[in-house]
């Protein structure tokens, strides 16, 4: 999904026009223990209650692409009879009014999420008449195009708020408060089917974690039979390692600067048109030659793509890769500076030894303290 499908969704959970039509909730404790379910109409809650699961809603497609959010295509042998894809269609057709396929799947969630805690499991339905759009754009919101059928699966910790004193707005004073268990926001969840071009793509759903962690990357796989995509911190040392083996002795500050000042153009675009941020292989090979590589370099491309982000050839996600700063990093040295300007820096070898040259300002300070800057002999005069 891009960023514009992810929006439009979003806008399903507005409070004062939820398209959640059903909700059912499973409540457990550390030992994986039901203590309670609740399975009902989403529009019996009383009003701050449907505001509080619409907030939930929206944070729990909440994230930046490649870092939080993930697209997740089912592999083929999942979409036949018995398959992960098909339960969780059966589950979408049942529109949650069948007991005994969201027990199993809530059975699915306590056997297969490894942190500890008590967790409220929320599951709910909702449908969506997309409206029509005019070719410049125009939302025609009485005219719909098609139906939007979803399920949005929500994880959130429940926390226990502790005995004490608290502020009581309608006495206008404080008051003793008794413990409370509190959801807190959605540890990991997802949307299914995908909305792709403002469509259902039940082949494909859209997974979100607040954070990748080793001990939760396997839920996707157990839950799907699909893996995640590699998080941010692998694929930046992936991406790292590429440059440096493509590029050898042609790795220099310069041509770095050159690369990092590529791919921040590269996602100012693309957050303008709001497509998913990814790197192909074949944009990748062209971000290495704009940075120096040359063909003789790029012989072996390939190969080391294949070496560092495996078989598959996954692509690199802008996100992880691109940063509105330059970052200069050495063992008595951390230097930051924006990427519009880090062209002012200058690498020049004096004396047999390379230097990063950074000219001084009028405007220079030093821990609050101006720093004035020292005039040449021909100033002086």
């Amino acid at each position: 999904m891009d960023k514009k499908g992810i929006a439009e969704v979003k806008k399903c959970f507005k409070k004062e026009d939820c398209r959640i039509d059903r909700m059912v909730s499973c409540f457990v404790n550390e030992e994986g223990e039901v203590i309670s379910r609740f399975s009902d109409s989403f529009y019996a809650l009383e009003d701050k209650e449907l505001f509080k699961y619409c907030e939930l809603f929206k944070q729990s497609l909440s994230g930046k692409l490649g870092r939080n959010l993930y697209t997740l295509a089912f592999p083929l042998e999942e979409e036949k009879e018995g398959g992960k894809q098909q339960e969780l269609y059966q589950l979408l057709q049942s529109e949650l009014k069948e007991e005994a396929l969201y027990d199993a799947f809530f059975e699915k969630i306590r056997k297969n999420y490894p942190i500890p805690g008590k967790h409220l499991l929320l599951l709910a339905h909702g449908v969506y008449d997309v409206p029509k759009k005019t070719t410049d754009g125009l939302v025609l919101e009485d005219a719909s195009e098609n139906v939007y059928s979803f399920l949005l699966f929500t994880l959130c910790p429940v926390s226990l708020l502790k005995e004490g004193l608290c502020f009581d707005q309608q006495s206008d004073s404080f008051i003793s408060r008794s413990e409370d268990f509190v959801v807190q926001k959605p540890e990991i969840s997802f949307l299914y089917p995908a909305f792709h071009d403002r469509n259902s793509d039940i082949h494909e759903l859209l997974y979100r974690c607040k954070k990748r962690e080793d001990s939760l990357d396997s839920v996707p796989e157990s839950l799907f039979g699909t893996p995640l995509p590699m998080g941010e911190k692998q694929q930046k040392h992936c991406f790292s390692k590429l440059v440096e083996e493509i590029l050898q002795e042609d790795c220099t500050f310069e041509n770095i600067r050159l690369l990092q000042e590529e791919l921040a153009e590269l996602q100012n675009k693309e957050n303008e048109e709001e497509r998913e941020q990814s790197l192909p292989k074949n944009q990748v090979k062209a971000l290495l030659e704009k940075a120096g590589a040359t063909e003789e370099q790029l012989l072996n491309f390939s190969s080391l793509y294949e070496e560092e982000l495996g078989e598959k050839n996954e692509s690199l996600f802008l996100e992880n890769l691109a940063d509105s700063t330059l970052r200069l990093d050495s063992d008595n040295v951390h230097l930051r500076i924006k990427n519009e300007v880090s062209a002012i820096l200058e690498s020049r070898i004096i004396d047999g030894k390379e230097y990063l040259l950074l000219p001084i300002s009028d405007n220079l300070e030093c821990n609050g303290i101006s720093i004035r800057r020292k005039l040449t002999e021909k100033e002086e005069q």
